[in-house]
């Protein structure tokens, strides 16, 4: 354990938690981090506990308030987080990726399990549970190392409902371990020590028959017959009392054992052995693993726990994502808890009136005369606590449903535990899906990447086959794009890893989009279909129908996820007709080769996994592929169109928001249209279709890539009188338009003018009064951003008229509200407060939300320099709602720097700090340095004000070091 307070997993990098007791956070120096009131360490408790998925406001406000909800629970709880924020990312750290970061509109906890006591828990119980029988030394040590992580009570202080339920699971486990350990103990032939330890155990959970047999075989041993068996009547009448049961079968036959003396009861050895008093168990030859065990922390535990709650549970999920590993260590723990265990390999066998032969086999049964074998393999398992491990059945699928049903109907105590790409389809059955290995987000840090479980995978085995092989701040990216590249799949990483051995890592990386080759032939031994990454998707891809593998290939054009609108659109052709595109598509989300993901509001996206797409595409037949990807780019050219008819209107969010998440399709689209074979003049249509996207989105270098290949797709040989190529200018115009925006919003100056001013020459000599004001508009922004007040005051003037003859509402009103904002910083409130209305006026009625909020913005900033910061508070938080709806984050970060200073303005030093904080933190993710420098300078504002002067040297030296760089001045 590391250092801080007893029960606290620490690592130097970040703080560690602890929710084995009151819940604990201790920073890396390894002091205890105040978590303040205990509406925050509710809030940190629920986010520990759903660590991975995240919580919206709205779930965590369903977590803490059950009954009535007070109306500021949202608020209370973005508090709350703010508070946490502070405590856990101090001063000094700005720089670095967030711990408690927001995604998705989900509050998610970037921390390592490890860092979680309650993981370190869970770890080393299920590494206890291994170690018992083969060395139950080793395996008290490491079940004492886990007891010795709780501090208390799991999460003591929490009260609300999730912490009780998830508290009641930790302290079941608490004495699942402590039984373990007197069990590891007396196979140790440690007897005398158990006594003590399960008397005391057995006070303060009186009605756990284990620790009562426990303690009746270590009293036994000891010479203390007579009190072994007051240990049983002591728990029969508790049972008896308070329950109204008798003890069951195994603590009846101890008893038994006991008063007869049973020489079983001498030797040293396992409860479960003794207790029965019965002849050792029948093993199922559960093959060894030949590697450890990793990632997937718990889940091994959580399927025995389900085996034990339901008679058949089925592990589902594509080709090569480790259903069978998963399935073996949660047999081994059923194993341990005392069941029999059969494993029944399925993949050999290819006839389905084998299948029960082979069960059969894999039990010791054999055929009777006259007599089912089914109802043979029942009768040899009646009576046994038994799971059957059907592995691999999704070939076999209606023979092992048949025998799986015939089994839970006449073995009463028999288990199925099965593992396939398809569910069984009876009965009862619980389907649970083994996808792929969690993946880290780039620019997590090094170590953050290599704790998530496919790198760690990937890491020891690439370990094994290369000793000295390990993940470090220099490789970590590099590994973690190789596990990204091979979807986290385990039989894909494994594969490369032992390609780790010969190849160095970056040309591994390099070589994965010819994955199949590079990766044949890597392993040998045990399942043919694992040598390689090729066999195991085929043979996916063989168990499908021919229209459901006609619909595979086509939906292998999507490069990413895709809805089913789009799926019906391109999946549609030859043996799928469109209607039945929906129904084949469901099959293949059920035969576990396409995923479904859920969203919001009911609605769902479809992907494949990269290399089911590559499998795919490389079974094209030949020209297939340039047909499909024809089609795959007019299809989006089509959405992007509709898409574009309605960023300039009310309610413009839900197109944004469907353009996002065509994103990689635009993009695949994009880089047809303009490369070989492809068609450039849909490419232009599209660009102009998706500049205002780029732009709201920060997306500026991607869109500049695009927009300049239009540029050079419509270029022409006519010149005008200045020199400037003319050719078709109707095209150009708006392309010229997006260019000079989007290198506006990287503070590229020089080549935005250049590009303002080619438009403004073709706009007047076509007389486009529209694309004219927008030039304008664009030059006055530049003029602005160098210091040239008065000329730039004047070319907005120009824009505004311009734009408004033309009929642009929508751009004149966000030239008005930048005018207003230029007449703001020079003094001049009459004419701001008159511009900005007037902008908001033509804002309200264009209806776009960015427009609007831009207006509310610059309201507010009047009203926090001349009104009432009432006032300004109100519309600026109007200001932040408009442009979130449209996703537009450096307007967000812009109304974040005008809170922090109405917040400073007011003396509330902490919300300003925290506003200009986060601020600062959304203008370094879009990377716009002008706007990073004014937060920085908010901040030192801040520490003026709280007389830390050096403090604010240091962050003034910061701002003008950044205006430097881009030469933008700081405001007067």
């Amino acid at each position: 354990m590391g250092g801080g307070r007893p029960g606290v997993v620490t690592e130097p990098d970040g703080p560690s938690f602890g929710l084995l007791g009151p819940v604990a956070a201790v920073g890396a120096d390894g002091s205890a981090l105040a978590l303040g009131p205990p509406r925050r360490r509710a809030v940190l408790a629920a986010l520990l506990v759903h660590a991975g998925a995240g919580l919206t406001v709205d779930e965590l406000v369903a977590l803490l308030w059950r009954d009535v909800v007070p109306a500021s629970a949202g608020t209370m709880v973005h508090n709350a987080v703010a508070g946490l924020r502070r405590t856990l990312e101090p001063a000094g750290r700005s720089g670095e990726p967030g711990i408690l970061v927001t995604r998705g509109g989900r509050y998610t906890l970037l921390v390592d399990p490890e860092r979680v006591d309650a993981t370190g828990f869970e770890r080393l119980l299920a590494d206890g549970r291994r170690l018992l029988r083969s060395a139950p030394e080793r395996a008290s040590r490491t079940l004492a190392d886990a007891l010795a992580l709780w501090r208390g009570p799991a999460l003591a202080g929490v009260e609300e409902a999730f912490a009780r339920d998830a508290a009641a699971r930790w302290d079941e486990l608490r004495v699942t371990c402590a039984e373990l350990r007197l069990d590891a103990e007396l196979r140790a032939g440690r007897h005398a020590r158990v006594v003590a330890e399960a008397e005391d155990l057995l006070r303060r959970h009186p009605t756990r028959e284990t620790v009562c047999a426990h303690l009746m075989v270590a009293l036994y041993r000891g010479g203390r017959q007579a009190e072994a068996l007051n240990a049983y009547h002591a728990v029969r009448r508790t049972l008896a009392d308070e329950l109204g049961l008798r003890p069951g079968p195994e603590l009846r036959r101890l008893q038994a054992a006991v008063l007869r003396q049973g020489p079983e009861l001498d030797r040293d050895g396992p409860v479960d052995g003794v207790a029965a008093g019965t002849p050792p168990r029948r093993r199922g030859c559960l093959p060894a693993p030949l590697g450890s065990f990793v990632g997937r922390t718990g889940a091994a535990g959580r399927i025995a726990m389900l085996l034990g709650e339901h008679r058949l549970v089925t592990l589902s999920g594509p080709g090569g994502a480790g259903k069978t590993r998963l399935a073996l260590e949660s047999a081994r723990l059923a194993e341990d808890a005392g069941a029999e265990v059969f494993f029944v390999p399925l993949a050999p066998c290819s006839d389905p009136d084998l299948v029960v032969q082979t069960v059969a086999e894999s039990v010791g049964a054999r055929a009777d005369a006259g007599r089912d074998l089914v109802e043979t393999v029942a009768a040899a398992l009646s009576g046994a606590d038994a799971v059957l491990l059907l592995d691999n059945c999704e070939h076999l699928l209606d023979a092992c449903a048949g025998v799986a049903r015939a089994l839970l109907a006449t073995a009463g105590r028999v288990r199925v535990l099965a593992t396939s790409r398809e569910p069984l389809g009876v009965p009862g059955e619980q389907v649970r899906p083994v996808g792929p290995l969690p993946l880290a987000g780039s620019g997590e840090g090094w170590r953050r990447i290599a704790g998530c479980d496919a790198v760690r995978l990937f890491a020891a085995r690439a370990a094994s086959a290369r000793p000295g092989f390990a993940v470090t701040a220099e490789n970590a990216e590099l590994v973690l794009e190789v596990c990204r590249r091979l979807d986290g799949l385990p039989l894909a990483l494994e594969l490369a890893a032992a390609r780790a051995a010969s190849m160095p890592l970056a040309e591994l990386a390099a070589r994965l989009h010819d994955r199949f080759r590079l990766l044949a032939g890597a392993a040998r031994g045990g399942d043919p279909r694992h040598h390689g990454l090729a066999p195991a998707v085929a043979w996916s891809v063989d168990l499908l129908t021919g229209a459901e593998r006609e619909l595979l290939l086509r939906l292998a054009v999507f490069p990413g996820s895709f809805d089913l609108a789009a799926a019906e659109a391109l999946g549609a052709g030859g043996a799928v007709p469109a209607g039945d595109v929906a129904l084949a598509l469901a099959r293949l989300v059920h035969r576990s080769v396409v995923r479904l993901d859920d969203e919001p509001g009911g609605g769902g996206r479809y992907r494949l996994l990269e290399t089911t797409r590559e499998f795919a595409r490389s079974v094209w037949a030949p020209g297939a592929g340039a047909g499909l990807r024809r089609r795959h780019a007019e299809y989006h050219l089509g959405r992007a169109s509709e898409a574009e008819r309605h960023l300039f209107r009310a309610a413009s969010g839900r197109w944004l928001t469907r353009l996002h998440r065509d994103r990689a399709d635009l993009r695949a689209a994009l880089g047809w249209a303009f490369g070989p074979g492809g068609d450039r003049e849909a490419g232009v249509r599209l660009v102009r279709c998706l500049w205002h996207y780029w732009d709201l989105r920060g997306a500026r270098a991607e869109g500049l890539r695009w927009v300049h290949a239009a540029l050079d797709g419509v270029g022409g040989a006519a010149a005008g009188p200045d020199g400037v190529d003319t050719g078709r200018p109707a095209d150009r115009i708006p392309l010229l338009s997006a260019a000079a925006l989007l290198h506006l919003g990287r503070a590229e100056f020089d080549r935005t003018s250049a590009c303002a001013a080619e438009q403004l020459v073709l706009a007047r000599a076509g007389g486009d009064r529209a694309g004219e004001g927008d030039a304008l508009a664009m030059a006055a922004t530049v003029a602005w951003a160098r210091g040239r007040y008065d000329q730039a005051r004047l070319l907005y003037e120009d824009a505004v008229a311009a734009l408004l003859d033309g009929g642009d509402l929508w751009r004149a009103a966000m030239a008005e509200a930048q005018l207003g904002r230029l007449h703001r910083d020079r003094g001049e409130p009459d004419a701001a407060w008159l511009v900005a209305r007037r902008s908001l006026a033509h804002a309200e009625e264009a209806g776009e939300e960015l427009a609007r909020g831009l207006a509310l913005d610059v309201l507010a900033s009047l009203e926090q320099r001349w009104g009432d910061p009432a006032e300004a508070r109100r519309l600026v938080g109007r200001a932040l709602g408009r442009y979130r709806l449209v996703r537009y984050r450096e307007g967000e970060a812009s109304a974040l720097h005008l809170a922090g200073r109405i917040a400073l303005g007011a003396g509330d030093r902490g919300a300003a700090r925290a506003a200009f904080e986060r601020s600062l933190r959304v203008f370094r993710e879009i990377g716009h340095r002008a706007g990073a420098a004014g937060a920085l300078e908010g901040l030192a504002a801040v520490a003026g004000e709280g007389a830390d002067g050096a403090e604010a040297a240091d962050l003034l030296g910061a701002a003008a070091a950044l205006r430097t760089e881009i030469g933008v001045p700081r405001p007067a």
